[in-house]
């Protein structure tokens, strides 16, 4: 199925849906592709929480700027839906089997389908909870993930897991957006007799200072606001500009 957008461009705006099924994993998922140019290599950013991206926050309008055929590198952009809540909640909170359902179907799936991807160079981006799994897959990965987009990340989960565990993955000279609002603020409840939870902004913070302690390079983007579409909407454009401008065509 082929959706396409009104929006003024010189290179066709078309989202094409398909679902990934995985054997080895369990794992069925939506995938809707915003393809690149035919004929010329070019980079792939693949989204986690992809509904949340095409559909919430109609990021598509907004990427595809970036899809000019005189823009450099071309990109390719892939959203990998999460279906409902409760598989969202288990696919992003670091787990291991929907990693290798990433790196073993769907990243082999978009370069088989699209041959003009340049292997190994991706980037990964996600939102709160996809935001923690994306900064995880890029520790995790870094053969695949060279990038990662995390967006108000939930780095505060499970005590701070991620934080506590990426040294088990250095060093990365992987490049690291991550973002938070100045109004995250509050620690999310936890059961009674569990240790608190930190908040979203404390969260990012602890984990910029991580993955910089690494080797990563990290760009903080700490924008006035909370934990709303229309604020990672706003930085978008500028986060995916500066993660992929390293000087690597």
């Amino acid at each position: 199925m082929t959706v396409s957008f009104g929006i003024p461009s010189i290179y066709p705006i078309k989202l094409e849906k398909h679902n990934l099924t995985d054997a080895a994993t369990g794992l069925s998922r939506p995938l809707h592709l915003l393809r690149g140019p035919v004929g010329q290599p070019h980079r792939l950013c693949l989204f986690l929480d992809g509904e949340l991206y095409y559909r919430e926050m109609k990021a598509v309008p907004v990427l595809s700027a970036l899809l000019d055929p005189r823009a450099r590198p071309h990109l390719t952009f892939a959203f990998l839906d999460h279906g409902n809540q409760k598989s969202r909640e288990q696919d992003y909170t670091c787990n291991a089997n929907f990693g290798r359902f990433i790196t073993g179907k769907v990243i082999p799936w978009l370069q088989e389908e699209i041959p003009e991807l340049q292997p190994g160079r991706h980037l990964i981006g996600g939102l709160s909870l996809s935001g923690l799994m994306s900064a995880w897959l890029a520790l995790r990965y870094p053969e695949h993930f060279h990038y990662c987009l995390s967006q108000s990340g939930a780095f505060w989960w499970n005590d701070e897991f991620f934080i506590k565990t990426a040294p088990q993955h250095a060093p990365t000279v992987n490049r690291f957006w991550l973002s938070v609002g100045d109004q995250e603020t509050e620690a999310d409840e936890t059961p009674p007799g569990s240790p608190p939870e930190v908040s979203q902004i404390v969260g990012v913070n602890n984990a910029c200072r991580v993955l910089k302690s690494l080797g990563a390079t990290v760009q903080h983007h700490e924008y006035q606001g909370g934990h709303s579409m229309p604020c990672w909407r706003d930085e978008l454009k500028q986060a995916l500009t500066w993660l992929l401008a390293d000087g690597n065509q």
